[in-house]
């Protein structure tokens, strides 16, 4: 299922401890029923309101890693009232800083989050934050960084893979399913294929915004194990994926091949419980570029073991003419897929 996706965020809200694991699960009983008309807005971009000094409209729009030039984590756009006019209503994202003070209400402690989905519209995420003062939304938000934009971003990832659902590779799924025993979902428009051994390489194939997923995988033994977020186990990474693409991706002369420049972020992959085979699988998000050539940009891969094996399910994207981190996050949308799809288990 789609909430398996979410990973653990943990948040203090009043003085209760709220673990919010595997997100989508939690949203669903916030979910107004009915009919709702089509949210508006682009993916990761959210309407906030109320916001004090900033404090919020740094939190979504801090600069992710993994990119070749800085990009927000959420295009912010700002409301001077309450974004409660209709037309901010149907808002996909929605981010509303409301003061105690102004409800009539005195309240100590830490601010009071309450997350809805699909209140007016369809996607939709609401998130209400109501704090006492700048202050303690201040000292709040310092001690739980990235609490709100996380949640968001695991709403856009989860909406994304939903929209995967109704328009995606089947042919491409079925190679992937056959060879490697996984289980995810493809673009519609990953046409072009390549095989290699133990290597598939799709790609949309486009000469804008060229956007591309491999699955790879290696045997597992004492020079190859199950990655962790070990500096040993990153370099072992390196050199297994510039092994793999140096065979498999070559440029267009001789000499020139795809390569690791470097590493930006390892972390567990978006599960919010559970272990692949005694460990989690980890999602590695880092630069890559061809030797002795100027071609290079971002990549997202995730490592998860089958015994006997290791598999790798990547996605690169090279898109020099523009901006990537929705390119980047729609090709992990399909990766994360895996582990919404079952992950190939059999």
């Amino acid at each position: 299922m789609t909430s398996r996706l979410i990973s653990t965020i943990v948040g203090t809200c009043g003085n209760v401890l709220v673990t919010v694991v595997m997100l989508c699960a939690i949203l669903s009983a916030c979910t107004t029923a009915g009919n709702k008309p089509a949210s508006s807005n682009r993916p990761y971009q959210v309407l906030l309101s109320g916001d004090m000094g900033n404090i919020m409209f740094d939190e979504l729009s801090d600069t992710i890693s993994g990119l070749p030039q800085p990009e927000p984590a959420l295009d912010v756009i700002t409301a001077r009232d309450s974004a409660d006019n209709e037309w901010q209503k149907l808002t996909r994202a929605i981010v509303r800083v409301e003061t105690t003070a102004e409800k009539g209400e005195k309240r100590s402690g830490n601010p009071q989050i309450t997350v809805s989905r699909d209140v007016y519209a369809k996607p939709q995420l609401i998130i209400t934050v109501r704090t006492a003062s700048e202050a303690q939304l201040r000292n709040f938000m310092s001690s739980h960084r990235g609490i709100i934009r996380k949640t968001i971003e695991a709403f856009e990832m989860a909406t994304a893979i939903k929209v995967l659902r109704t328009e995606h590779n089947e042919k491409a799924e079925n190679m992937i399913r056959s060879e490697f025993g996984i289980r995810m979902l493809i673009p519609a428009d990953m046409l072009a294929s390549k095989r290699g051994k133990d290597f598939l390489w799709l790609s949309n194939n486009t000469n804008e915004g060229l956007q591309n997923i491999c699955v790879y995988r290696i045997r597992e033994n004492d020079r190859n194990s199950m990655p962790t977020a070990s500096q040993q186990a990153e370099n072992q990474f390196i050199r297994v994926r510039d092994s793999v693409m140096r065979r498999n991706i070559p440029g267009e002369r001789d000499g020139m091949f795809m390569e690791t420049a470097t590493i930006r972020s390892v972390e567990p992959a978006g599960l919010g419980n559970g272990k692949d085979g005694g460990r989690r699988p980890m999602m590695y998000r880092g630069l890559w570029d061809m030797r002795n050539d100027i071609m290079g940009g971002p990549f997202v891969t995730m490592a998860i073991r089958r015994s006997p094996y290791i598999i790798y399910i990547e996605g690169f994207v090279y898109a020099p003419e523009a901006k990537k981190r929705n390119k980047i996050r729609r090709l992990e949308a399909s990766i994360l897929s895996a582990l919404a799809e079952g992950d190939g288990k059999k």
